[in-house]
């Protein structure tokens, strides 16, 4: 009699314990979310030409849309891709230590084979764009997450997808560079003018949480002062101390809102990932002869590498070895570059991935 009880208490109890794990599981997939959410599979990418893999229309010319013509992907694929270097990207070097190919741009979802590319994400980056409007057309941070929001509301991308992937979100400078073509006197406003960009990227990066991304790395910004944008007027030989100061107050707040958003109990983990460490690390390798100077050079103040005249001739000189320059043109690193940053990064971006 008593094993009949037992017997009895252990079925109702096992029965119990079987509905709620039915239970659960039905909740998980009418959130869109297989019981296996997988391991971080996806990267969905936001920002600037630092990470762009060819959202820029090529239909914008020559003249802004440098990226789609030559000599830019002159390593890699050997053809120009819409990427602003001779070859890969942050958001190259990123996917790959995730084990998966870079994701599909946004303006190429519909090209065939995009469906595979996919698979791995999906890239909003455009080159020229901030946290504010730039004054180039170009969506910014927040238009480029209602992009993102879009994909997930017409099912391309599942609760579960979002929940396991993570953001990789490039901020390098362009709000600044927009303020200081705007205004002689920016120096005077910098200040300010940083509160209201900060104020605005928490907005962007809550919303990133809202929208259920995992982990959300966000870069600090690269050592601008000493970009050849900067550098070409004492013939590649000194960095910009006035850029250099306002870099560093922008990465301070920068570590400042990555701590705060960290706090609370947040529902996403947010990562500042350092780029201008890694880039500045380079600046002292002897691989990087004169490692101030662009590889692809303008020869005019005015004109830009990849640019060519009203006759069609080109403005522009490149070098024989794009691997022994830190600077393709004059903002961006060339591929070998980002493969030497990376290995500063790697690491702290495996982590970040673990977390």
């Amino acid at each position: 009699m008593a094993c009949s009880i037992f017997f009895l208490i252990f079925s109702l109890v096992s029965l119990l314990l079987m509905s709620k794990l039915l239970l659960g599981a039905a909740i998980l997939q009418a959130n869109g979310c297989p019981q296996q959410c997988g391991n971080h599979s996806k990267l969905f990418v936001f920002g600037d030409s630092y990470a762009d893999t060819g959202n820029l229309g090529q239909r914008l010319g020559r003249n802004i849309a440098r990226s789609w013509f030559p000599p830019y992907g002159m390593s890699f694929p050997h053809k120009p891709t819409g990427r602003f270097s001779d070859g890969r990207v942050l958001t190259d070097f990123v996917a790959s230590s995730m084990r998966i190919g870079s994701p599909v741009p946004y303006r190429m979802r519909r090209a065939p084979g995009a469906s595979q590319l996919a698979s791995y994400g999906m890239n909003f980056a455009v080159a020229g764009s901030g946290v504010f409007d730039t004054g180039n057309f170009q969506r910014n941070l927040a238009l480029q997450i209602d992009q993102f929001e879009s994909q997930i509301d017409s099912g391309v991308f599942s609760g579960c997808d979002v929940r396991a992937s993570a953001a990789l979100v490039a901020v390098s400078g362009n709000d600044y560079l927009h303020l200081a073509q705007r205004d002689p006197h920016y120096l005077l406003h910098l200040d300010r003018f940083m509160s209201a960009l900060f104020a605005e990227l928490k907005r962007d990066l809550k919303r990133l949480e809202r929208l259920g991304v995992g982990r959300v790395m966000v870069t600090n910004l690269h050592p601008v002062g000493c970009t050849p944008y900067y550098t070409r007027p004492t013939n590649y030989t000194r960095c910009s101390a006035d850029v250099s100061s306002a870099v560093a107050e922008h990465n301070r707040r920068l570590r400042e809102l990555m701590s705060e958003l960290g706090r609370g109990g947040a529902a996403s983990s947010f990562f500042g990932l350092d780029v201008h460490g890694a880039i500045s690390s380079l600046l002292r390798q002897e691989k990087f002869g004169k490692p101030l100077a662009p590889c692809c050079e303008s020869r005019g103040e005015g004109d830009s590498c990849g640019q060519v005249d009203e006759e069609g001739k080109e403005v522009y000189r490149v070098c024989g070895r794009p691997e022994e320059h830190l600077y393709w043109d004059a903002v961006h690193p060339t591929q070998a570059a980002w493969a030497a940053a990376f290995e500063f990064l790697r690491l702290p971006v495996q982590n970040i991935l673990r977390f």
